[in-house]
């Protein structure tokens, strides 16, 4: 769940900056971060053979998709586009719409889109019938919750029982199935969400490699951004650029650093990081349970809202959402109660990113709020082996919780050796949290210490500057919000001139996650800048 960037800020995940700025404490300069987007892109674009990328089934829905009109693609496309998940509930009440039809619809432009995105693994053979199950029951007054009806995707490292197969892109777990449902499926089963299939992603959460690129798994490919020739960010990014391409209503992804952020910044797309311990980590292929969380990918700030009323919760099973015992996230984002003072955090920004952070510290101007430039300080947060021992021990225990045909970290690596095919960019990264030294006990310490440290940092910043919002440029301030486990929110702030899009950023203190996203909207709504990617 680590995006691979390092978007003008030390200790954000570019591997080959990264491990210098880990060691050497080096702050990544412009030119740096120009030339890890060039290599991006042009890795992302170069058309190449995928000897392991599994094709598409459609055979469950070939007879049905014969059934769909241009009138009616048409019809649905426009509606999509825009449409907020309650006012799709209102067209399905009203009969205007049906939970089959919205599916076959999302079912037809995967078909149409899915290879030149490559932004889906597998799709769910039972999709369809999901979808009428759900119109069955709606006819008969009988309605599970808010996302009744509504086709969602999911990052595939968060776990669905068969015949979906959970992978994190890699060959070793192609036909992993995992035993059950990770907790936050259930919850959006149980509220009547539809699963379209399971996302590409940078494989092992862009854990693998440090040479690795965004969004590539071995059993995905590259993934692309639908915006044209453009970094797509990671890991995240096939649920980003699916929901993007509206290729689903909205989407879950995973972030340990950046990575729901940065991919939405790089579709133009809302993402909430949520407060760690809102949302269960439960059967999520892990990189290290200090900072990892799932969160929402959405085309507006209203569906944010909704999808983290759903998934967020109490799981016995993990320790860290005790913090959400007597929280109730609300399904709408609040109209008021904004931030008198917000810091515009400044960085030696690509080109576009000032002109586009301009206009959203305008847009909270407008909204009653004083936006002052800020500087953020230099860290020296030592993240890197909280990940490396993180993944070694973690990933383990979710082998072993959902009955994987391997053990543990050295069976992976083994895989990968015997299949060089299976580890395009090495696997490096694997091989270091394999081998690293820290003891679990230090472990543990490291683990308090950062969160700590990044606490009283944005704490102590924040109460300095008396601020209670910083607005800063895409996941730049990854470091600390990740290791303090402090929420951000992203939303569309722009286009530079080549198309790619720029997105904003809100930190807020921890649980402030209701107050960021009604915040977004409301500046949303002054932008009214974000533009649907034009596919052909």
């Amino acid at each position: 769940m680590i995006s691979a960037l390092a978007l003008l800020a030390e200790g954000l995940v570019v591997w080959w900056v990264m491990s210098q700025a880990a060691e050497k404490r080096l702050t990544p300069n412009k030119r740096d971060w120009e030339s890890f987007v060039v290599r991006q892109v042009a890795e992302q674009t170069t058309e190449r053979p995928y000897p392991l990328r599994q094709k598409l089934d459609f055979t469950a829905f070939e007879a049905a998709l014969t059934q769909l009109d241009e009138a009616t693609l048409e019809r649905l496309q426009t509606l999509t586009q825009k449409t907020t998940i309650a006012q799709l509930q209102t067209e399905m009440q009203a009969g205007r719409l049906s939970s089959e039809q919205l599916t076959l619809f999302y079912l037809w432009r995967i078909r149409r889109y899915n290879d030149l995105l490559r932004a889906f693994l597998e799709l769910n053979p039972a999709a369809l019938e999901e979808a009428r199950t759900c119109d069955q029951e709606r006819q008969h007054g009988k309605i599970r919750g808010s996302l009744h009806g509504i086709p969602l995707c999911l990052k595939d490292n968060i776990s669905t029982a068969g015949p979906m197969h959970t992978t994190v892109g890699a060959a070793v777990l192609a036909e992993h199935l995992a035993d059950q449902d990770a907790l936050i499926v259930q919850k959006l089963r149980a509220a009547g969400a539809v699963i379209l299939g399971k996302n590409n992603l940078s494989e092992w959460a862009n854990f693998m490699s440090s040479q690795s690129v965004n969004g590539y798994s071995t059993l995905g490919g590259h993934t692309r951004n639908p915006y044209g020739p453009f970094d797509v960010g990671g890991s995240s990014s096939g649920t980003a650029s699916a929901v993007a391409a509206n290729l689903a209503v909205a989407g879950i992804g995973s972030e340990t650093s950046g990575s729901l952020i940065y991919p939405a910044a790089q579709n133009s797309l809302y993402t909430l990081k949520p407060t760690l311990g809102l949302v269960s980590r439960d059967r999520i292929i892990p990189i290290t349970a200090a900072q990892d969380t799932a969160g929402p990918m959405t085309k507006n700030a209203t569906d944010l809202a909704l999808l983290m009323s759903v998934i967020t919760g109490h799981d016995p099973n993990d320790i860290e959402t005790r913090i959400a015992q007597n929280f109730v996230f609300p399904p709408f984002p609040p109209r008021s109660l904004f931030p008198a003072r917000v810091g515009w955090v400044q960085h030696n920004q690509r080109s576009g990113d000032q002109e586009a952070l301009e206009q959203a510290a305008q847009a909270l101007n407008s909204l009653g709020a004083e936006v002052v430039k800020v500087h953020f300080p230099d860290s020296s947060i030592e993240m890197m082996p909280v990940l490396h021992v993180g993944m070694r021990r973690g990933l383990s225990l979710y082998l072993q919780a959902t009955q994987a045909s391997i053990q543990g970290l050295s069976d992976v690596i083994e895989y990968n050796r015997q299949h060089p095919e299976a580890a395009l960019y090495g696997q490096d990264l694997l091989e270091t949290s394999l081998s690293h030294p820290l003891s679990e006990t230090e472990y543990q310490a490291l683990v308090a210490k950062n969160r700590q440290q990044a606490s009283d940092l944005l704490l102590g910043f924040m109460q300095e500057h008396r601020l209670d919002v910083l607005l800063t440029v895409s996941n730049s301030l990854s470091l600390p919000t990740s290791t303090s486990g402090f929420p951000v929110v992203n939303f569309p702030a722009g286009y530079r001139q080549s198309g790619e899009p720029v997105g904003a950023s809100l930190v807020g203190r921890a649980l402030q996650d209701t107050m960021l996203i009604g915040l977004a909207q409301a500046a949303s709504e002054r932008l009214n800048i974000h533009k649907p990617p034009i596919l052909r």
